[in-house]
């Protein structure tokens, strides 16, 4: 349902969704397969350090926990319902928690809105905004924090620590993000699924996000925006990066969505690229390209201007690099239109053959000293805003030892405030740089084209900033 503006009691009991002290999972299990068994067991796998109250009128016991007939018949106050049952039975069971004062309601049950039952989904939704109840679904997989070691729904694993919020309609795509996450070392603060999000909107997310001091970058996944007034005025109002992608753009996809999560897209395409410039909110339009904008944004400061200086040791790379930017209307300018005294420094640090241009091609013989040296003049030189990286593997090329290099260079420069991205190309050792980059904070790219994305949102940011300010 709609809702014109962020709503304080909600976002102050956000906390409870994603740190709670206790937790009633109504709907709990004795069947290791069903998702009331699911939630229980990964609370405890993942370390979750709070009280865990089965609710369930035929179950003496589950997962070793006494298990209650009600939620009322619990003595202890309850911060957090995840509501696993049968959607005939769930206003009955938000009576109850209602009754217990239970701060935030979580709805996994599926058949709502999405198989033709709004007016059901509306008569929830309205019962808990009269007694102030946060809802978060219904039709959702869960949620949860690394950083609290908290898993909450029907959620194989945890993400690495990071300093991305991700708040996706999808379940699966927010499970794909989080096996990303593992794999490929894509850090994040906190991740919600919102499902149907009868209740509790985006915006309201978003406000809790930019008040989060482990999220430095917001990530939004949207199939339907049902308050774009809301949404707008949070945006404008944040001080992080929002990242977004809005699917449901063809018109098979309009139906997927409506099917899916409920979602109603009466705007076009064009509508939702207003609203988002408007926002200052960066779209991005790629599953990949929203996952590798997101890290870059949550990683970097913004990029003050275009002043961008490439140091590569393959001049292939550098090309693909040169019209990528190019192609998104920021191309790369000369080494001498940006510093005047920049190529006779960089010059010392190359062999005879190396180029000046920008990029800058150190040459494929590039020693790890050669690649430090010249990556630090052009940190250090006051008119660069920002350095683009590029390893490619040759037979005297030692990746590990340059991803070092790189990691050193950008610890003594980091007070300098200035993006330094990274792309390493090849195969094993690339990847294996590529994740020592990120765990040391360095935003890092295994393609030309994602490295160079990632520094154009930086670009696009900061131009945010200056709007805002």
């Amino acid at each position: 349902m709609k809702i014109q503006r962020v709503r304080d009691y909600v976002v102050d009991n956000l906390g409870y969704a994603l740190n709670p002290k206790s937790i009633a999972v109504i709907g709990a299990s004795r069947c290791p397969n069903k998702v009331g068994h699911k939630v229980i067991d990964g609370l405890n796998k993942w370390g979750y350090k709070g009280k865990i109250y089965p609710v369930n009128p035929r179950c003496d016991k589950v997962a070793g926990l006494p298990c209650y007939a009600r939620v009322c018949d619990i003595e202890d106050e309850i911060d957090l319902a995840f509501i696993a049952v049968p959607a005939h039975l769930v206003y009955a069971i938000l009576q109850d928690c209602v009754a217990k004062q239970v701060k935030i309601v979580v709805i996994a049950t599926s058949a709502f809105k999405e198989i033709g039952r709004g007016d059901m989904q509306d008569q929830l939704t309205q019962y808990c905004r009269d007694h102030k109840l946060p809802l978060i679904g219904p039709n959702l997989v869960g949620m949860g924090s690394p950083i609290m070691n908290f898993n909450c729904g029907f959620i194989p694993y945890l993400p690495c620590v990071g300093p991305v919020a991700l708040i996706s309609q999808s379940g699966a795509n927010l499970l794909a993000a989080l096996g990303t996450s593992q794999k490929d070392h894509f850090g994040m603060s906190f991740f919600v699924g919102l499902g149907n999000k009868a209740d509790v909107d985006f915006s309201e997310f978003i406000a809790y996000a930019d008040n989060d001091e482990n999220t430095r970058c917001i990530a939004v996944y949207i199939e339907g925006l049902d308050s774009p007034e809301a949404f707008l005025d949070i945006c404008q109002k944040v001080h992080k990066p929002i990242v977004a992608i809005k699917v449901g753009r063809s018109p098979i996809g309009v139906k997927a969505a409506f099917a899916h999560t409920a979602s109603e897209n009466t705007n076009d395409d064009k509508y939702y690229d207003e609203l988002f410039a408007k926002a200052g909110v960066i779209r991005a339009t790629t599953w990949q390209q929203f996952l590798d904008i997101s890290l870059a944004l949550g990683t970097m400061p913004p990029l003050k201007n275009d002043n961008i200086i490439m140091i590569t040791n393959g001049g292939g790379s550098g090309l693909l690099s040169c019209d990528h930017f190019d192609r998104l209307g920021m191309p790369l300018k000369e080494v001498k239109d940006i510093s005047a005294g920049l190529a006779a420094r960089l010059k010392a640090y190359m062999p005879m053959f190396g180029s000046v241009l920008n990029p800058v091609d150190i040459s494929g013989t590039a020693s790890v000293t050669q690649y430090k040296g010249a990556f630090m003049q052009a940190m250090r030189d006051p008119n660069v805003s920002g350095v683009l990286g590029s390893i490619c593997p040759t037979a005297v090329t030692d990746v590990h030892a340059v991803a070092l290099a790189a990691i050193e260079v950008y610890e003594k420069c980091k007070h300098l405030n200035k993006p330094f991205v990274m792309e390493c190309q090849g195969g094993q050792e690339c990847q294996d740089a590529i994740m020592l980059l990120r765990d040391h904070g360095i935003c890092a790219y295994p393609t030309a084209e994602q490295a160079v994305e990632a520094m154009v949102a930086l670009r696009k940011y900061g131009e945010i900033i200056e709007v805002k300010n």
